[in-house]
């Protein structure tokens, strides 16, 4: 009998084609509407393993899970995996660190631009016929200005290039993991984040969720930067304290926003940051693009089958759940 493959999630379809030939696929959504909670923890407590995006795998569903041997994560963040849990059962759990790193990068420029240059608002303005409003929608030119880059992993890293080589902007970046001696690329390091608040006029955040990024702009950090500072998050959405948030764009005391990722998805209709000047949302859709997709499925199916093989796989987040 072939290994029970649980994908409660769309995926590219080459993803599907790599498991196919060994594995038999439960994939819901492409019958039409998904399952509710209870059928969907039942596919995954008879699952031999499992792709998940946004859907959650908890120490008690683990529990249940007396078949499973794998868990992949498609994407990069594994907030919503237990992974000590998975760990202690001796289920590896991967991911697609260099699959969609090219695409949040671009994503996260894009919304530098759109949000320098009022592109959102300006558009409404003009599918509502106020034209002669264009004045009010005046932006600035990111050449000769300071980006600031919280975090040089992949996309922090691919980020500081663009806007160094393709935007003129000065970069400055801190990363505490990383070594300034084994940094070859276009950003001037700084010491501390501390540092880097007050210098920068635009900040773009690109850090895992941990204790100690967990609101990591917060109202002490808001009042360190420039009145005109603009913020963009493409990484997790609890870097950010939404309420600080909201609360100095409202007061005026930043530039402005972009988000696409929120401390709680899907962000409500009614939250205060739909009604916040000078933000731009979009819903956690940075890594999607045809290319990217294409990409963190097929790594996702990969090592899946490397681990249902017996072969060892390239990206594992909790390497000592093998040993």
């Amino acid at each position: 009998m072939k290994p029970r493959v649980f994908i409660p999630d769309p995926i590219a379809d080459c993803g599907i084609k790599r498991l196919e030939p060994q594995c038999a696929c439960l994939t819901p959504w492409r019958d039409g509407a998904p399952p509710d909670a209870k059928a969907a923890q039942s596919l995954l407590y008879s699952a031999d393993a499992v792709i998940v995006r946004l859907f959650s795998i908890s120490a008690s569903d683990l529990d249940q899970c007396t078949q499973l041997k794998v868990i992949a994560k498609h994407g990069v963040g594994v907030d919503n995996i237990d992974c000590r849990a998975a760990t202690a059962r001796r289920i590896p759990v991967l991911y697609t660190p260099e699959a969609n790193s090219n695409a949040v990068a671009e994503h996260a420029v894009g919304l530098m631009l759109a949000l320098a240059r009022q592109v959102a608002p300006a558009s409404l303005a003009t599918r509502e016929g106020r034209f002669n409003e264009r004045g009010r929608f005046q932006g600035v030119e990111l050449a000769g200005k300071i980006l600031g880059v919280a975090g040089l992993g992949r996309v922090g890293a691919r980020v500081a290039q663009i806007a160094a080589h393709g935007l003129a902007m000065n970069v400055l970046a801190h990363d505490p993991v990383i070594d300034p001696n084994d940094y070859a690329g276009p950003a001037t390091p700084v010491g501390t984040f501390a540092e880097l608040l007050p210098r920068c006029d635009f900040l773009t955040l690109h850090v895992p969720l941990t204790s100690q990024t967990k609101h990591l702009i917060d109202d002490h950090a808001l009042s360190a930067m420039k009145s005109t500072c603009r913020i963009i998050n493409t990484s997790r959405g609890a870097v950010v304290d939404e309420t600080a948030l909201v609360r100095a764009l409202t007061d005026q005391q930043i530039g402005g926003a972009a988000l696409d990722v929120f401390e709680a998805e899907p962000l409500p209709a009614n939250h205060p940051l739909c009604n916040t000047p000078n933000t731009l949302l979009t819903p956690h859709i940075s890594s999607s693009t045809d290319e990217s997709l294409d990409r963190m499925a097929d790594t996702a199916a990969r090592g899946v089958l490397d681990v249902l093989n017996g072969r060892a796989p390239k990206y594992i987040v909790n390497p000592e759940s093998r040993k």
